[in-house]
């Protein structure tokens, strides 16, 4: 498996887990209705894109999927805020 691709799994789990649990913890969403299937096959694909750019340029593509990581972290991905919101307002509900 290429180094890239644990990521861009990470980061289309975090996507899929702040869909379905994060975002009905804190009331925003709910569970599969509101669900962005699209994240799983765009998932593959990108983990397929990137393991290929990997063989071209590796330290670009691992740092791409760093970066892809992060942006998962801070850029609302599906129908749910991100899921720094959503663990803030867990931590603190009053906020």
């Amino acid at each position: 498996m290429a180094r890239t691709t644990g990521l861009v799994l990470a980061a289309g789990g975090l996507a899929l887990a702040n869909e379905v649990f994060f975002a009905p913890a804190t009331g925003t969403g709910s569970t599969f209705s509101n669900l962005n299937w699209r994240l799983i096959p765009a998932t593959g694909a990108l983990a397929l894109a990137l393991g290929g750019l990997e063989q071209i340029a590796p330290a670009f593509a691992v740092g791409l999927a760093g970066l892809v990581v992060l942006s998962v972290l801070v850029i609302p991905v599906g129908k749910a805020p991100t899921p720094l919101q959503n663990i803030a307002k867990l931590v603190n509900p009053k906020a």
